[in-house]
């Protein structure tokens, strides 16, 4: 039965709405039949990371965290990988970082540490939210939940890298049609971060290797703005 590891900080508004995409990502491994190991919160560290890699089989590893061109960060922004540092624990894995810029250095440096293959950002990653909402229900962010969730749903299922790649464009490309004719400024902001985000991700590795499909389910779960109008932008840069 394969594992999906999920990598959950929650120290800032940008990382409470990625933990809860990631989230619903679980709900989806769940409901393919994965074991789940889900690294949240204080469990977001380079160490509980480490460990749980060396002593579990992992077949997919969604990462959530802040970052720029050669770092990634976990749980209180400590460092998780730094290009050509430590970042070989990696070799062997199929990934997805939601992050900003790590796609410049850092995921190449992975894939020559021999990661299989990754989809990330090479730009900061935008998304926007309404503050009036709660993080789940929040419309602004909707979409790049939907993004997210879409590349997640397409490793799970086996999907080789251009195919996760492009579920990830889609997905970007179908909002920014159904949001073209709104006339609020909201929604043109909205439409801007998608066009950035979709522009900036990122697929490097191998273009045949996928996750096998799981045959049965466990979950593990370790360790407990600028306002524009009613909008925010978010980023997760370091």
């Amino acid at each position: 039965m394969p594992t999906a590891l999920f990598f959950r900080p929650d120290v800032d508004v940008a990382l409470k709405y990625g933990k809860s995409w990631l989230g619903v990502g679980i709900e989806e491994a769940v409901k393919r039949g994965f074991n789940i190991i889900d690294l949240v919160d204080e469990a977001a560290t380079f160490q509980t990371l480490k460990q749980t890699i060396e002593n579990e089989k992992i077949d997919a590893v969604i990462l959530l965290g802040h970052g720029n061109a050669s770092v990634f960060t976990g749980f209180e922004q400590q460092i998780v990988f730094r290009a050509c540092t430590n970042d070989e624990i990696m070799a062997g894995s199929i990934s997805h970082f939601v992050s900003c810029s790590v796609g410049q250095e850092l995921l190449p440096s992975i894939i020559k540490k021999g990661g299989i293959w990754t989809v990330g950002y090479q730009v900061d990653f935008q998304f926007l939210i309404n503050p009036e909402y709660s993080v789940e229900q929040d419309p602004l962010a909707e979409p790049f939940k939907n993004v997210t969730v879409a590349i997640i749903q397409k490793m799970l299922d086996g999907a080789k890298l251009k195919d996760v790649w492009n579920a990830g464009i889609a997905e970007c490309d179908r909002w920014i049609a159904k949001l073209w004719n709104r006339p609020e400024l909201d929604w043109a902001q909205v439409i801007g971060a998608l066009q950035h985000d979709r522009d900036g991700m990122i697929g490097l590795g191998s273009e045949e290797a996928y996750i096998p499909p799981p045959v049965g389910v466990t979950v593990t779960k370790t360790a407990p703005l600028i306002v524009l109008g009613v909008a925010a932008w978010i980023l997760l840069t370091s």
